[in-house]
């Protein structure tokens, strides 16, 4: 095992309190944490639930191949907590893999937002294009200029933080393209979103299942 797993494990078999573990953990990657966790006792992880709190509970989830063992030792409230702050493609890859009791009961205290954006996802067919989308991603209107359009990412990035790629509507609200955010950041604050958007960019059309990428 990794020496600084075996830290950790030890750090939670110690004589250490829960301020002084909470310290220490702060130094480590999630990923990190995530891997611990399997040679942790239950007790443990659930004390280690408990100091981290269900946002990072959450943030340390998105590593975890299979959390629906992990997600099990929570009680049903702490567990709609934990998946409340989760992405909502993330939320209900994970809850697919729950008995549907189990999923039916979490989704019921899910907060109000997420309850929202999972029982959207949760409606489409495993086959069906609707189920791999997300709702974690940034949209602005077409007719800014970059430092608008900078202002504008900035205030949306505080609820979704999948920002690599902006996506750009219309006056409709209608999907006009997309632009990288490598760009935007290296583009003239004057310049118009509009001469910078990728209108070429892949999509699936509302009044069809069929994916397309030509030149919108």
């Amino acid at each position: 095992m990794n020496k600084k797993y075996s830290e950790l494990a030890e750090l939670f078999r110690s004589e250490k309190t829960d301020e002084e573990i909470l310290d220490f953990l702060l130094n480590y990657h999630k990923n990190d944490i995530a891997d611990m966790m399997a040679g942790m006792t239950e007790e443990e992880r659930k004390r280690l639930y408990h100091l981290l709190g269900a946002q990072k509970v959450a943030e340390i989830f998105k590593y975890i191949e299979e959390p629906r063992k992990y997600i099990r030792e929570l009680s049903v409230e702490s567990a709609a907590r934990v998946i409340s702050e989760m992405d909502s493609d993330d939320a209900v890859d994970l809850l697919e893999d729950l008995d549907p009791e189990e999923k039916e009961q979490i989704v019921r205290m899910l907060d109000e937002d997420a309850k929202k954006d999972v029982k959207m996802l949760l409606s489409y067919d495993e086959e069906e294009i609707g189920s791999c989308m997300t709702t974690n991603y940034i949209c602005i209107p077409e007719d800014l200029t970059i430092k608008q359009a900078m202002s504008e990412l900035v205030k949306q990035a505080g609820e979704n933080d999948n920002i690599m790629t902006i996506y750009v509507v219309d006056e409709k609200g209608v999907f006009a393209g997309a632009i990288d955010l490598k760009d935007l950041i290296r583009a003239r604050e004057n310049t118009h979103l509009k001469d910078l958007v990728l209108k070429s960019y892949p999509y699936v059309d509302r009044k069809s299942t069929r994916l397309n990428s030509s030149h919108l």
